[in-house]
């Protein structure tokens, strides 16, 4: 069984944005990729500090990567993957994504 939690304007979201959303105690970073609705847990597997530092600004300048502002690492918006950085080869926790009646959620266990 799980808890969901609506992510407001998911739907809405444009292409290579993120959202910013607190769920409880929990931060995460929501973004749209290839046209789906994925989210991260905003820590960085480095130092489990959120990836923005005082910005809600998440992406590097390009727009290609997440990015950690704290120490620079690059994470794919697609898996999480962290591909540059002090924690290479280690993955932001993915948040389970629902859909229902085109509404996007957030699903604890």
């Amino acid at each position: 069984m799980f808890i969901k939690h609506l992510i407001p304007n998911a739907q809405d979201l444009p292409e290579g944005q993120a959202l910013n959303i607190t769920v409880e105690k929990y931060n995460f970073l929501v973004t749209k990729q290839q046209g789906r609705v994925i989210a991260f847990e905003n820590r960085c597997p480095h130092q489990n500090k959120p990836l923005n530092a005082s910005s809600d600004e998440v992406f590097d300048e390009d727009h290609d990567y997440l990015k950690c502002h704290h120490h620079g690492a690059l994470f794919s918006p697609l898996d999480g993957s962290c591909i540059t950085g002090p924690c290479q080869g280690n993955h932001l926790k993915k948040a389970i994504i629902g859909i229902e009646q085109g509404n996007c959620y957030l699903l604890f266990a």
